[in-house]
């Protein structure tokens, strides 16, 4: 029996290896979109620089190597910064156009794959629950999202903790998904509990009605 379509939108917190999961996905053959590619995409469309632009100045704009106006993400992230009306100004502008966008991607790969992940870090924050069939958090523990925040991103103790703690608890993500892996341990522990995953998912996509 071939498996069904079906979206599984992957999150999870700074440090819990999300990426991680999906880069074993693709290599798995399965078709992972990652919304931070897109949201990427989606602020060099023409449309969104005019309104970010309007809405923020043409300060927050640069030009490229070909002479055309582009957003600086370091200049908007600055005027963004600390201020929660400006930020939901920017979604506003940002969010209609990457769901958009994100709903032709998958549309495109149902075409070749039955079973497709997005991932999504901030899943339940912009309340996109409504586009995936089911919802696969990658976890971990405080003390393992640190080391890992410390390690990659060269950053402070108490930066980590605040990035951390600015972001909903893994907590409440759990209560809010349908499958969730547990990642504090090595690479091959979380290559196993993947394949624990995929299995139970692909019997879920075969016998679905």
């Amino acid at each position: 029996m071939r498996e069904r379509e079906m979206v599984i939108g992957l999150t999870g917190g700074i440090g819990t290896g999300k990426s991680t999961v999906s880069q074993i996905l693709r290599e798995k053959g399965y078709k992972v979109i990652d919304l931070d590619v897109i949201s990427h995409e989606v602020i060099t469309f023409p449309q969104v620089i005019e309104k970010i632009a309007e809405n923020f100045g043409k300060e927050v704009l640069e030009k490229d190597n070909f002479g055309n106006y582009a957003v600086s993400r370091e200049k908007l992230g600055k005027v963004i910064f600390k201020n929660k009306e400006k930020r939901l100004a920017l979604n506003a502008i940002m969010h209609p156009e990457i769901l958009h966008f994100m709903r032709g991607k998958i549309l495109e790969s149902k075409e070749e794959s039955g079973i497709i992940f997005v991932e999504i870090q901030l899943l339940f924050e912009v309340q996109w629950e409504k586009e995936f069939d089911y919802i696969l958090l990658v976890s971990a523990s405080m003390d393992t999202q640190i080391q890992r925040v410390l390690k990659r991103d060269n950053r402070t103790h108490e930066e980590a903790l605040n990035i951390i703690n600015s972001q909903m608890s893994l907590d409440e993500k759990k209560k809010r998904s349908d499958f969730i892996i547990e990642n504090d341990g090595n690479i091959q522990d979380l290559e196993e509990k993947i394949d624990k995953f995929l299995k139970e998912i692909v019997f879920e996509s075969k016998n679905r009605n």
